[in-house]
């Protein structure tokens, strides 16, 4: 064998056999390294939530909380309304409630929120906007309105009571002598009213929903309502004592700004309180909105400053009139059968 052939026999396998090595020996450095990592990670202490990521969760969970709170109330007290005055069931006339209800609160400035309209088989002119996004137009205020500018206003001021939740917050910072103190007084008032049993008004249960919820409303002063006390404190302020009159000067300007956002007249909502004024000369009768609701000069005469302010003259908005009575018909038809049987 010459010289060259036996150094290649020889360096061959020493050449492979010190590959071979080199590996065994980088895998035992990563696996020691592996095996270090994980020792290392063992022996740190797992991190806390941060304070500020706790407060986040405590946060979000108190404003579910808050949410449900607020649904359950307004379920209560909308479904007693209902039950109280009685729905008119009429699909055509819902549907036609809703679309414009919903149009004109997506026009306003919470539009995200959920809104359900009905119809309540009342003739006398008034509507209720219960927290949580439930809101009863009688059927009184539907055949007063002339066209469906006035009714997009009238449904505007109701959708900014529920998005501002001022019945909602007028709740929560109660305390509960408040409330007891609203039912006496309430009580005291049918007392003295002759009529107080014909106009009985509905009494707000606690649903298996409010129950499993225990949610209480805590106020300023610590006290605080359960969800049954604040739907009952809720329908003697809605039917009894009223809002804040500042609450309802409020809901008026932005329900005014809601209706000309979605492209109506501007003027709806005052010409509707306009003839309201007119009707209610004709008659001494004191109604459940003339004992919640600001004077309607007042209302007027803050209308007109909410509508000089956005040049509201200068604004061309939509009446639609034909379609809205074609809407009124079916309320005049209801009222017939009804008066039929």
């Amino acid at each position: 064998m010459d010289r060259q052939h036996k150094l290649k026999v020889i360096f061959i396998p020493k050449l492979i056999f010190g590959v071979s090595l080199l590996l065994l020996s980088l895998t035992g450095l990563i696996l020691d390294a592996k095996d270090n990592e994980e020792s290392s990670q063992e022996d740190k202490p797992v991190a806390s939530p941060t304070p500020a990521a706790e407060a986040s969760s405590e946060s979000t969970e108190s404003a579910l909380e808050d949410a449900k709170a607020e649904m359950e109330i307004g379920r209560n007290m909308a479904g007693k309304l209902l039950a109280f005055y009685g729905v008119v069931n009429d699909k055509p006339l819902v549907s036609y409630l809703n679309q414009v209800g919903n149009y004109v609160a997506k026009a306003g400035s919470y539009p995200d929120r959920k809104y359900m309209f009905a119809i309540l088989d009342s003739d006398s002119v008034n509507a209720f906007a219960c927290p949580g996004g439930y809101i009863l137009v009688t059927k009184g205020t539907i055949r007063h309105a002339q066209n469906e500018a006035e009714i997009a206003a009238v449904l505007g001021h109701e959708a900014a009571h529920v998005g501002l939740q001022h019945m909602y917050k007028s709740l929560k910072s109660m305390s509960a002598d408040e409330a007891k103190k609203l039912q006496t007084e309430a009580e005291g008032r049918k007392l003295n009213d002759p009529y107080a049993m014909a106009r009985r008004r509905p009494t707000p249960d606690e649903s298996a929903a409010g129950g499993a919820l225990a949610k209480f409303l805590m106020s300023a002063s610590g006290a605080g309502l359960s969800v049954l006390q604040a739907a009952k404190a809720g329908m003697n302020v809605m039917l009894e004592k009223g809002l804040d009159q500042k609450l309802e000067f409020e809901a008026d300007g932005e329900g005014v700004k809601y209706a000309i956002n979605a492209g109506y007249d501007p003027k709806g909502l005052d010409k509707f309180l306009a003839r309201l004024a007119l009707e209610k000369k004709k008659s001494s009768d004191k109604t459940v909105m003339d004992k919640t609701h600001p004077t309607i000069p007042d209302r007027r005469k803050a209308i007109a400053e909410v509508l000089n302010k956005m040049s509201a003259d200068e604004i061309t908005g939509a009446v639609l009139q034909k379609r809205f009575q074609g809407f009124q018909k079916r309320i005049a038809k209801k009222s017939v059968k009804k008066a039929g049987k």
